[in-house]
Formats: structure tokens, sequence, C-alpha cells
């Protein structure tokens, strides 16, 4: 997770610097997105916002939207891409692309799996329920009917 914290802090200190050289208001409202994510995925790091136990994260559905937005801002001039904004760009894109894909493994498989698991576990507990299979009838030890 410091990893994503690296990045974010890098693309502040690309746009705070850009800012710097031509102040724009999508520049320095990108710096100031970067910055903010930056602080915020910290904080999620180190476990202040979030134990260790939360690898789904719903709450970068809004977050990196909104970054992508302010980014897209920042970057775009009219008519021009530069190549560190192209670069910037894609490995937002990239990050995105990563972190959709793992929430949607933890809905898709893990989650599933989990209830699975805990569905089985309470059928060999013997608590019945509508989930589990019906218990085999005891056998009488004969196979034909005698008449």
């Amino acid at each position: 997770m410091y990893f994503y914290v690296f990045v974010a802090a890098v693309a502040a200190l690309y746009f705070a610097g850009t800012a710097m050289q031509r102040p724009r208001p999508g520049v320095i409202a990108a710096a100031i997105a970067w910055l903010l994510y930056a602080v915020y995925e910290y904080f999620v790091a180190n476990g202040t916002l979030c134990d260790a136990n939360c690898n789904i994260r719903v709450d970068l559905i809004l977050i990196w939207p909104l970054v992508w937005i302010a980014t897209l801002f920042g970057v775009y001039a009219p008519g021009q891409w530069t190549g560190a904004a192209k670069v910037l760009g894609g490995v937002s894109l990239f990050f995105l692309a990563c972190t959709a894909a793992l929430f949607l493994y933890g809905i898709l498989v893990e989650k599933p799996a989990a209830e699975r698991a805990a569905r089985e576990k309470a059928c060999a507990q013997g608590q019945g329920g509508p989930e589990c299979p019906p218990a085999a009838a005891p056998s009488t030890g004969s196979t034909t009917e005698q008449k």
C-alpha cells in the first residue's frame, strides 16, 4: 500500500512543479488532489483509517475517478499533451484498472468462497438449515424386502 503513497506523492510533486512554471487552476487542482490522495493513502497504509483486513476498498470507486478527472484537467493543454503527462496518465489509468480488477476479484471470487466455507462449516457442525443437504437415512442392513 505504501507504493500507492509513493506514486501519489510523485504525481503531486509533478503537478506542483508544473504549477510553479505555469500556474493554471487545473494544474493546481491536480496537485492538490494528488497530495490529498497521498495523505489519505498513507493513513490507510499505516492502519489509521483501515485495519489490515480491508483489502476490498470501496472508497476507491469514488476517489480514483475524482483524481483521474483532476489529472486530466491538470495535464490537458489546449491541443497538446506532453510526454510526461502521457506517462502520468497511463500510470494512473493502470492503477485504476488494477484497483478495479482487485475489487471485482474480491466481489466475484473471495466473497462467495468465504460464504460457501461458512455454510459448509455450519452444516458440518450439525446446524441444519435450508442450505444444508439432507442427512442420509440409516440403512437397515438388508437390501431386499421380505414378503
